[in-house]
């Protein structure tokens, strides 16, 4: 008797397994671990402002983004809402799933936005195995804690100089075409919209950048260094 096995698709098997080699954390593991790997994947989709994670939610995942945006923010005690991060494709999310415990964030799609996930445990037991990849994650975390307490030392600074911080973190995570509104830039540098507006306007008059149809261009960003030394 002929028995049968039943497989997932060979499209589906390389379409995520070509995405896990785009990305840089996953660059140094051998071709044929990624079947393995995907076993513990989880993929879901969310909507423009749906949440991914809440902030007391239990920290059981560490999370990739697949395609579109996510912010993590964080909720102050008199009720402000402060963005930490914005991630893109290929980025990494919820990395205080390291500590247990909470999130401590609350983390949603900033754009319709698809995610991988894996099972902390899972992945630790993986960076354990690929010591290569666990260097690529801890630089990513210290860039996140360097990224923090940036905005812990400019946060006393004035709302043009916070957005000028802002711009240049963001190229740096996106490059010189910045996929987010200047709403998204006020939320993380704690300024009103109004206040990002006319500062952006300002730097589009000095011809450092131009806002368009839900996108930041940035022409050079030593430029937007040296004015930011200036202000």
């Amino acid at each position: 008797m002929l028995t049968l096995t039943k497989t997932r698709p060979v499209a589906f098997q390389e379409a995520n397994t070509s995405l896990l080699m785009r990305m840089s954390f996953f660059k140094n593991i051998p071709s044929d671990a990624f079947w393995e790997i995907e076993q513990n994947m989880v993929e879901k989709k969310y909507s423009k402002k749906e949440s991914i994670f809440l902030e007391d939610d239990l920290a059981e995942s560490i999370w990739f983004v697949k395609e579109g945006h996510v912010k993590e923010i964080h909720h102050s005690p008199e009720g402000q809402s402060n963005t930490i991060c914005m991630v893109g494709t290929n980025g990494m999310f919820g990395v205080s799933a390291f500590s247990g415990g909470e999130y401590g964030f609350h983390c949603l799609a900033e754009t319709d936005a698809t995610v991988i996930s894996f099972p902390i445990q899972y992945f630790q037991a993986l960076m354990g195995k690929y010591p290569r990849m666990a260097r690529e994650i801890i630089f990513k975390i210290s860039n996140l804690l360097r990224w923090s307490k940036d905005m812990q030392t400019f946060s006393q600074e004035c709302a043009e100089k916070r957005i000028l911080h802002v711009l240049v973190e963001m190229v740096r995570e996106y490059g010189n075409i910045i996929p987010l509104t200047r709403k998204s830039i006020a939320e993380m540098a704690g300024t009103a919209v109004e206040t990002c507006i006319r500062a952006c306007v300002r730097l589009e008059e000095a011809g450092l950048m131009k806002s368009v149809h839900g996108q930041i261009t940035v022409k050079n960003v030593d430029d937007l260094i040296d004015r930011m030394d200036e202000v």
